[in-house]
């Protein structure tokens, strides 16, 4: 009897400690990057991996950089899904192939000509405007031996400075990164044979 009145103390305790929990707001909006039209065309089968990033640009929250150089959360906004997982995503759309020619994720099975490892280094905003960077290099399939290089920077206003215009203009910002890769990638496995990796 003492037993179950304790535990049923012990219960009611609980339950006023879990009530008083702030439970985090919802989103007024949420926000995607993908899905995007072909433009890019392939000329070789590459795998694109997730790009790498800090945890802070990597999840669904959308960082903005104030005048002291802190990172803050943006309120209200999110995106659908993780940011580095909605850009290889991007990028698979963004590219174009015919026959064996594709770009498949890093789950595919079977080798490919190339393969894309890449690294999310800037996406944020700072005031009115967004900025992302993405750093990549292109691999060899077989050997792994690096073919090319390059960094890409693009940046975005937003329409006022609401947060929702904010996240738009990242939005903007990370599709225009994607589609300069895309276009790195396409010319970099169109080259002639003699300027490729022997495969």
């Amino acid at each position: 009897m003492i037993r179950t009145v304790l535990l049923s103390a012990a219960l009611v305790s609980l339950s006023g400690c879990i009530s008083v929990l702030q439970q985090p707001d919802a989103p007024d909006a949420f926000y995607r990057i993908g899905p995007m039209e072909p433009m890019h065309t392939l000329n070789a089968t590459v795998t694109i991996r997730e790009p790498e990033a800090s945890r802070l640009f990597s999840g669904r929250s959308i960082a903005a950089e104030d005048e002291t150089g802190a990172l803050r959360i943006l309120r209200g906004v999110q995106w659908t899904d993780n940011a580095t997982e909605m850009m290889q995503g991007a990028l698979l759309d963004s590219l174009s192939g015919s026959g064996p020619n594709a770009a498949l994720p890093s789950n595919s099975s079977g080798p490919a000509q190339f393969e894309l490892n890449w690294r999310l280094s800037e996406f944020t905003l700072y005031g009115g405007s967004a900025r992302c960077r993405l750093d990549a290099t292109l691999l060899s399939g077989r050997t792994r031996t690096v073919v090319a290089q390059t960094s890409v920077s693009t940046t975005a206003v937003g329409l006022d400075d609401t947060n929702a215009a904010r996240a738009k203009a990242l939005t903007d910002a990370g599709r225009a990164c994607v589609s300069e890769l895309a276009s790195f990638i396409s010319a970099e496995t169109r080259k002639p044979a003699d300027a490729a990796p022997a495969e």
